[in-house]
């Protein structure tokens, strides 16, 4: 399994993805005359995430990625593995499942050690899932090692008229 940095819009927005593929595209992040994911890295990606690695294939500007567009029509959770260890709010038990959590993220949780309770958003998830309708997923990403510009950010929210924000969790991809 690989990691992916994910980016995610934070409210509903007004972009479908139809029109978030265009724009993705026009601005060279994703290859051009893609029809479909997983989309290739474009020639302008790394304008757009700042990769903090120093391997050769970096320095030369060879990213080798996949890129997928997952849209929701209701709000999903995706993350929740986390390179941190995650903790309950209170009595800061261990999160064994946090999987368990995020798949159903609309339900209280419990801490099987204590019994507190609480719900999806009390836990600081420490950027490694988040709850939205559209989610842009970039992999094979070491996590930490990428991050998004705010030139990228700031063209997503003006683009789709919500603010977007990132984490890290394993990537979706089948053969990863």
């Amino acid at each position: 399994m690989t990691d992916a940095l994910y980016l995610y819009a934070q409210s509903v927005p007004a972009s479908d993805l139809a029109e978030l593929t265009a724009l993705l595209s026009e601005i060279d992040f994703i290859g051009s005359n893609q029809l479909a994911a997983p989309f290739l890295p474009g020639a302008e990606l790394m304008e757009y995430i700042t990769f903090l690695g120093c391997s050769p294939a970096l320095q030369r500007g060879e990213i080798k990625s996949d890129i997928r567009i997952h849209e929701f029509q209701q709000p999903t959770a995706l993350g929740g593995e986390s390179i941190h260890t995650l903790r309950f709010p209170g009595c800061k038990h261990v999160i064994e499942q946090p999987g368990e959590i995020v798949q159903h993220f609309n339900q209280p949780w419990q801490c099987p050690v204590c019994g507190h309770t609480g719900r999806f958003e009390d836990i600081q998830w420490r950027k490694s899932a988040a709850i939205s309708t559209l989610f842009i997923e970039i992999s094979e990403i070491f996590p930490k090692e990428a991050v998004p510009s705010d030139k990228l950010l700031e063209l997503l929210q003006k683009h789709s008229g919500s603010s977007w924000g990132w984490f890290y969790a394993r990537s979706s991809a089948p053969n990863h």
